[in-house]
């Protein structure tokens, strides 16, 4: 009996053995999940962050526009006035 016992408990270990190597395995693929979950994520900010640099140097570009466009009405305001007092108006 005492062998059978024995024979009883090491199925039992085994079992346990194997249910502990078919945890780890989940372990490791949802690990695994995460991880490359994670790598996605940061790519996709890369992207954005690239796209918000390029909006940036867009309305960077767009306020210089902006800038010489005010200047240049500026300057045509005075001319015009400058003009005008010339003329009498």
């Amino acid at each position: 009996m005492g062998l059978f016992s024995r024979g009883k408990k090491e199925d039992i270990l085994a079992k346990k053995q194997a249910e502990l190597t078919r945890y780890t395995e989940q372990f490791d693929a949802a690990v695994s999940m995460v991880t490359s979950t994670i790598d996605n994520l940061r790519r996709i900010n890369e992207g954005i962050q690239e796209k918000i640099g390029e909006i940036e140097d867009y309305q960077s570009e767009l306020a210089k526009t902006r800038n010489g466009l005010d200047s240049a009405k500026s300057k045509n305001e005075r001319i015009i006035q400058n003009f005008s007092s010339l003329l009498g108006e």
